[in-house]
Order: C-alpha cells, then sequence, then structure tokens
C-alpha cells in the first residue's frame, strides 16, 4: 500500500529524531519579559533579539501553543500538517525542507520546528534568522514545557502560564469522571497498518497512563518510544483496547482490524474496543489535540461502562 506523509507518520520519524539527539529546550528561569530573551537548548543558547511579528512555524504542535497563548496575530505561516486553528496560515511547507533558503520569501523574524532533519538551525542561523527546535513530548509537563519556552520567545510568558494552568485543570476535569474504570485495562495504538506503536513513554502513551490504563507495547521499547510490534506480539497480547491511529492516512477501522488474521479472537474485537483516532490527535502534543484524544479515550470507556453495567 502506497502511504501519504501524514502527521503520525512525522510523529515517528520526529520521535526517532528526538532519540537520537534532537535539541531539548528550556527557557531560561530569570529569562527576561522585555526583549532581547535567551533561550537554552541543547545546542546553546538561542537568543530573540526583538519581539518576533513574523513567525513561520513548521510545528503543528507548536502552531496549536502559539494560538493558544494569543501570539496567533503574530504567525505569518505554518506547515502544512497545521490543522488547528482553521484560519491559520497553511503553506506547502512540510518542516523536512532541506534548505532554509525557502523559508526566506516569508522573511521570518522566528521559526520553530519539531525536529532538524537537514541541520535547518544552523543554516538559519547563518540567516541571523532565531529558530527553535520543540521536539516530540513525551509527557504533559514537557507539553506544558514548550508553551512556556514559546512564551519567553514570543512575548507571552504571562499568557503561556495561564494556558498552562488551564490545561492542567481541563485535563484534570477530562479524566476525573471515569475514576478508576480504566484502571488496569490494557490497550495498543496503532500509527501504521505495519504495527508502528507507542509506549507509555511517548506523549499518546502518557496520556492514557493518566487513565491508569497499561501499554502492551512497553515491553518492546527497548529505548524507542515508537516500536514496530507483530501481529503474532498484539494477538497474544490479546489488549482490552485498540487505539487507531491510522484511520486517516491508511484508512483503517474497527471493520478493517477485525479482518486481519487472528485479530477477530482478540478482546477489543469481540467487545467493540476497537476505537479510531483522527491521525492528528495522537500524534501532535498541543493542547487541542491532547484534550481531543483524552476526551475520545474517555468517553469511548466510559460508554463501554455504561453499556456494560446496563446489559
Amino acid at each position: 500500500m502506497k502511504r501519504t506523509l501524514l502527521p503520525t507518520t512525522l510523529l515517528v520519524a520526529a520521535a526517532l529524531l528526538a532519540t537520537c539527539g534532537a535539541s531539548s529546550v528550556t527557557a531560561d528561569a530569570a529569562a527576561p519579559r522585555a526583549f532581547p530573551v535567551s533561550v537554552s537548548t541543547s545546542a546553546g543558547k538561542v537568543v530573540i533579539p526583538a519581539r518576533p511579528t513574523r513567525i513561520l512555524s513548521l510545528s503543528a504542535s507548536a502552531t496549536q501553543m502559539l494560538y493558544a497563548i494569543g501570539a496567533g496575530s503574530q504567525v505569518i505561516g505554518v506547515d502544512k500538517y497545521s490543522t488547528y486553528p482553521a484560519n491559520a496560515p497553511r503553506t506547502s511547507f512540510t518542516g523536512y525542507e532541506t534548505s532554509a533558503e525557502d523559508y526566506v520569501p516569508k522573511h521570518p523574524d522566528l521559526v520553530l520546528l519539531a525536529y532538524d532533519t537537514s541541520h535547518l538551525v544552523a543554516q538559519l542561523q547563518k540567516l541571523h534568522i532565531p529558530a527553535l527546535v520543540l521536539g516530540p513530548a513525551t509527557t504533559v509537563a514537557s507539553a506544558q514545557a514548550e508553551i512556556t519556552e514559546i512564551g519567553v520567545a514570543t512575548g507571552h510568558l504571562a499568557a503561556a502560564r495561564s494556558e498552562n494552568a488551564s490545561l492542567a485543570a481541563t485535563i484534570s476535569k477530562i479524566v476525573a469522571p471515569l475514576g478508576s474504570a480504566a484502571k488496569g485495562a490494557t490497550y495498543y495504538i496503532e500509527f501504521d497498518p505495519t504495527y508502528y506503536s507507542a509506549t507509555s513513554k511517548s506523549f499518546p502513551g502518557a496520556l492514557l497512563g493518566r487513565l491508569g490504563m497499561v501499554n502492551i507495547a512497553d515491553p518492546a521499547g527497548k529505548g524507542s518510544a515508537f516500536p514496530q510490534l507483530s501481529a503474532e506480539f498484539i494477538v497474544k497480547a490479546n489488549p482490552d483496547y485498540v487505539f487507531l491511529a491510522d484511520s486517516v492516512c491508511c484508512g483503517q477501522s474497527a471493520t478493517t482490524f477485525a479482518k486481519r488474521p487472528d485479530f477477530a479472537l482478540l478482546r477489543a474485537v469481540k467487545e467493540h474496543h476497537v476505537i479510531a483516532v483522527n491521525d492528528s490527535l495522537a500524534s501532535q502534543w498541543g493542547p487541542h489535540a491532547m484534550e481531543g484524544f483524552l476526551q475520545l479515550a474517555v468517553n469511548s470507556v466510559k460508554h463501554q461502562a455504561s453499556s456494560t453495567s446496563s446489559s
């Protein structure tokens, strides 16, 4: 099957790159509220001389964060995978460009990236354009740290702190009604019909961990947050729930999943616990995506718990 490069596959690539030394970013604790500001990265400090007014976001997650903290009016372009918010100025950029010169016609004064596959940061530095790499988050706390970093870089630190508080409250509100209904339930999350999955050390895994769920992929992780499993491994693990994050890219559904050899015998299939997830909700770590994915998971478990109790 020929696949289209979509956000879910980008997440896997980004995560693999992150484990191989992609920049991690931490805002200086004493970062000034007035510009210039300095943001510390694993590659050194990035100085942003003035409040940016022409931000180019090449990360769908960073795009969500920018708009969440009120920096949307400073954004002049986002990558093709940034689908939220709908009014963000989308471009044909992917973040996989090999030359930073491609971005010059946009005249950006700050570029945000999810990964640095072609040494774009170094190229942008030569063009005197500040750039930050905000790699895939692995926990809610690390996503909140990126929101803070973007707040510092864009002049919206107070709004970033407010968004983080609001996000924490929203997550608690989403999870609370579920109680312990999902505690101990096992699950498999699929990003690709060739069985690329995610462990508890991934962002979607961290969110499902908030519900007390147990990830069947964890034993197969061995240093990778996104291991490739096998059909035999999944059948043996026999998960209680399956989340298909390849429904958009690859047309997967509860029906197609159940038709795979031996999968009709899985507990998740027999109990109608196979849930299609919009790929972007599971592959992005911005506020909109994490709230949407967590709410979907909670609703799915609540619905099943309700159906079981009434039968």
